[in-house]
């Protein structure tokens, strides 16, 4: 590896304060141009791609984040916010995505896969850049359980020179589930057979249903005809989960903690979830590259269970321990 890819490849951004908490309001609540403006689309094509493998070509990072800040925005990635300098040209697309943690992996492998092919590398100005590793990133995680309710809570970091993410994920491990009846009507049919010969004519009544039992449900009780009722029992999970995040960084060398990412959040009644920061940008001074921790705050209910957890990446205030 080259020295030129190597400083490319290492995040060497510097831990200083610089009015964290202003900076990342700023960064978070969208006070840069939204993505949907017209100019962010002017000269974001890129130029041919060099090989499948290797991903795209720009001639400037200017052209690959406008290529990004358009990808993101048609994927549905989540409140998206881009930065631009003095002259217009965009310097940063950031965002928050919330949502089951498998869709958000498809959605941001599928914008990755695009702009940096199988060896998730782009081309920008005649320089190569990482955008991910292949391995899966390290990330802090602990199990909690409370009645017959289980979670397992992540923190994670994801720090390159081009792409950087941090955020909090809960998964239901065991638990959650109630006992769940349905009842499928059928129709009642009545048929007379007149067979020949001196046979009588034989009547039968049946019953048509037009589906069966739901996929996980099983059959308990059936009434014949005429009332053709069929009752299904299964067990349904029913949980309901929020995650509230915050990033902080360490204010000069005093060793004091302060907030550098405003808080976020998000629910869902789903078995899974996942809060996440994220941001292209080239080299930048990035809240993200300087969090020294982030707070991941979880609460989960289900009909067996409360669970009320916390999971941190790095240092943090001791009330997230």
């Amino acid at each position: 590896m080259t020295d030129t890819m190597h400083r490319h490849l290492t995040n060497n951004s510097r831990r200083t304060y610089r009015a964290a908490s202003l900076l990342a309001a700023a960064f978070m609540m969208g006070c840069s141009a939204e993505a949907t403006e017209a100019t962010e689309a002017e000269d974001a094509s890129p130029l041919e791609r060099a090989a499948a493998a290797d991903g795209l070509r720009f001639a400037s990072q200017h052209d690959a984040l406008g290529w990004v800040a358009r990808r993101a925005e048609e994927l549905d990635m989540g409140t998206t916010t881009v930065e631009r300098d003095e002259d217009g040209r965009i310097t940063r697309v950031a965002g928050v995505s919330i949502g089951s943690p498998d869709e958000l992996a498809l959605t941001k492998a599928q914008l990755i896969g695009e702009l940096g092919g199988e060896r998730h590398t782009v081309e920008i100005a005649g320089e190569r850049f990482l955008l991910q590793g292949q391995e899966p990133i390290v990330m802090a995680a602990a199990t909690h359980c409370n009645g017959g309710l289980c979670t397992q809570e992540e923190s994670f970091k994801n720090d390159y020179y081009v792409y950087r993410e941090l955020g909090s994920r809960t998964s239901v491990t065991s638990g959650g589930f109630e006992t769940q009846r349905k009842t499928i009507q059928g129709t009642g049919e009545y048929e007379c057979v007149d067979l020949p010969g001196p046979l009588p004519v034989t009547c039968n009544g049946y019953c048509n249903y037009s589906a069966g039992c739901p996929s996980g449900f099983t059959k308990e009780s059936s009434v014949g005809y005429p009332t053709c009722r069929t009752t299904c029992v299964g067990q349904v999970r029913n949980v309901s989960l929020s995650i509230s995040i915050a990033g902080f960084e360490f204010f000069d060398s005093s060793g004091i903690l302060v907030p550098s990412i405003p808080e976020r959040s998000g629910s869902t009644h789903d078995s899974s979830l996942e809060v996440k920061y994220w941001e292209y940008g080239i080299g930048i001074d990035s809240v993200i590259s300087d969090a020294d921790g982030l707070c991941g705050s979880h609460s989960t209910s289900g009909p067996d269970g409360f669970v009320v957890a916390k999971s941190h990446w790095g240092s943090v205030p001791s009330g997230c321990l």
